[in-house]
């Protein structure tokens, strides 16, 4: 099966690592291509150019890079375990190749469509917002939010935090309910100035 770009971040002046994040069947892989492997073009689109790997052998991550004396490909593969959001507070767990995404809001923010896994005070076909660190070093932002989420339980002043999201089990995002607004304006003040209040009476502070 030929692998799909889920993600990925290319260094324009490839003087760092590209990385990727590929599905092959029911997983999820990380190629990394080190820096003057290929020219910028076959970065953007670097499925036809990689080595042969071995999409259905147990691997996590790839790394790629050109020998400096003959030129040649080299591959070295590793089954390292890779970091995940360790605050887990909520009892759902989503597993990210279920989610039917409807479209992109941000290189880590999307809407989708899940029909098995929504609480039962949604409809089925409810669009709700997702959250993902494609690549490890976005989790510390995710471990953050997920952490408000979960201070803010309860509370009316955030969104529904709906669940966990996972890849190969590992958690790596969050789903939460889409909410239709406006901003705020200057008739807003009251409004704003009690929710302020509330977030307060928590002990939390934002900004």
């Amino acid at each position: 099966m030929q692998p799909v770009i889920l993600s990925m971040e290319v260094d324009d002046d490839d003087s760092f690592e590209s990385e990727y994040r590929l599905r092959t069947g029911n997983q999820v892989k990380y190629p990394i291509i080190s820096p003057r492997t290929f020219d910028r073009d076959t970065l953007s689109f670097p499925i036809q150019s990689l080595p042969r790997l071995p999409y259905n052998e147990e691997w996590t991550v790839a790394h790629i890079s050109r020998d400096k004396t003959s030129g040649d490909l080299k591959t070295s593969i590793s089954n390292r375990t890779l970091a995940d959001v360790r605050c887990r507070w909520h009892h759902i767990r989503v597993d990210f190749l279920e989610l039917e995404k409807t479209k992109q809001l941000t290189a880590m923010a999307f809407e989708a469509v899940s029909h098995s896994i929504l609480p039962t005070t949604l409809l089925s076909s409810a669009t709700i917002i997702a959250k993902i660190a494609r690549f490890e070093w976005e989790l510390p932002r995710i471990q953050q939010e997920t952490r408000a989420y979960q201070l803010l339980e309860g509370s009316g002043l955030a969104p529904r935090f709906l669940g966990h999201i996972h890849e190969n089990g590992r958690i790596m995002g969050f789903l939460m309910e889409k909410i239709e607004g406006r901003f705020a304006s200057f008739q807003d003040l009251s409004v704003c100035e009690t929710a302020l209040g509330k977030l307060h009476e928590l002990g939390l502070m934002h900004g």
